[in-house]
């Protein structure tokens, strides 16, 4: 059987649509820590538990995001914004600043370092030390500055901790509540699968998430070490060209095929549904390259966590997935599928399948 995996998030937090989600087909439910805090956690767990869910966390892992900014949003070419790295430093009262995970990255950060504080524009330029783990900095590029977004530091490569404070005190939290599996984000290497397997038993499941190009080169060893690998295609490609990502992912799918390693792959598997009602032609070609190559699973996360339609987009991949299998057990055009009521995935995606 193939694994349905979905993020829960805005759009999908309520007892009912949990409920449809499960009839539509997802068997195994993700809390993002990345976009959590500690009050959050605690009511999703109590939710799931309404419906008899056990979920799993996906930890913040090695990646810089911006934790706390000051009442201001937009920033302008030439401002100033105080740069402060981990939460021990209290941030200035009469000052805009940006806080940001991490404070290992103070000290690799360098003056006339460039720091890119969201893909779509903001970037500044740190300028000069004002204390231990805070930069004064200069705009150089404006944009906005939003919670829980990935930063860059461009042309540097950070060694940063695989797991956060935060992600520690997940775990714990989450291992006391039942949490059966973790999802560690920005695993490149051994030693890091390592380190987190220490806060786990032997009974947790440990899915190693692959989502940089030190981890696409590492996979064999990662997949190894862990119950489960997941590729990320969307932080993979903050690292590589999007061209080169497809062959990524079909190079680590294979490494994990070869190693009996149950590999599962995110991002953009239906984005069209994010708002539409019906998926592209690309997108259901994708799924079935996907099933071919030999993947266990595959996850909805802004589908489901934030999307529009979260049930019908699972319906729809768990009607993909019995199609594939259909097919590939001869039975193709034999019998042909019973399509998911239009109740549960609406009227124009029933009358499209």
């Amino acid at each position: 059987m193939k694994n349905i995996i979905v993020t829960i998030g805005p759009s999908s937090a309520r007892k009912d649509i949990l409920e449809k989600l499960k009839l539509a087909g997802a068997n195994r439910f993700r809390i993002n820590l990345s976009h959590a805090n500690f009050d959050s956690i605690k009511s999703y767990f109590n939710l799931f538990k309404s419906v008899d869910i056990v979920p799993s966390i996906d930890t913040q892992g090695a990646q810089l995001r911006i934790t706390d900014v000051s009442s201001k949003e937009v920033f302008k070419e030439g401002e100033k914004i105080n740069l402060i790295f981990g939460n021990s430093l209290l941030a200035p009262s009469n000052k805009e600043f940006i806080r940001i995970n991490h404070f290992e990255a103070f000290e690799q950060i360098e003056i006339g370092d460039i720091v890119k504080l969201d893909i779509e524009g903001l970037a500044v330029q740190c300028k000069k030390q004002i204390s231990p783990f805070n930069f004064e900095s200069e705009v150089i590029a404006s944009g906005k500055a939003l919670l829980n977004r990935a930063v860059d530091v461009l042309s540097k490569k950070l060694d940063l901790s695989v797991l956060t404070d935060f992600d520690k005190k997940a775990i714990d939290f989450s291992l006391s509540n039942g949490c059966k599996e973790v999802y560690a984000s920005f695993i490149s290497n051994k030693k890091q699968v390592e380190e987190v397997r220490k806060l786990l038993s032997n009974e947790i499941s440990l899915i190693s998430k692959i989502e940089t190009s030190e981890g696409v080169e590492n996979a064999r060893e990662i997949s190894n070490l862990s119950n489960e690998i997941l590729i990320d295609r969307g932080d993979l490609s903050r690292e590589t060209t999007i061209p080169m990502v497809p062959i990524a992912t079909a190079k680590t799918i294979k490494i994990a095929n070869d190693s009996n390693t149950p590999v599962n792959v995110a991002t953009n598997v239906l984005d069209s549904m994010m708002n539409s009602s019906i998926p592209s032609r690309a997108e259901v070609s994708d799924i079935y390259s996907l099933l071919e190559a030999g993947v266990s699973g595959i996850v909805l996360a802004a589908e489901v966590a934030i999307g529009n339609n979260p049930v019908q987009t699972t319906a729809l991949l768990k009607y993909l997935i019995n199609n594939f299998e259909n097919f590939k057990n001869g039975s193709a055009y034999k019998n042909k599928l019973i399509k998911p009521s239009h109740e549960l995935i609406g009227k124009e995606l029933h009358n499209w399948l």
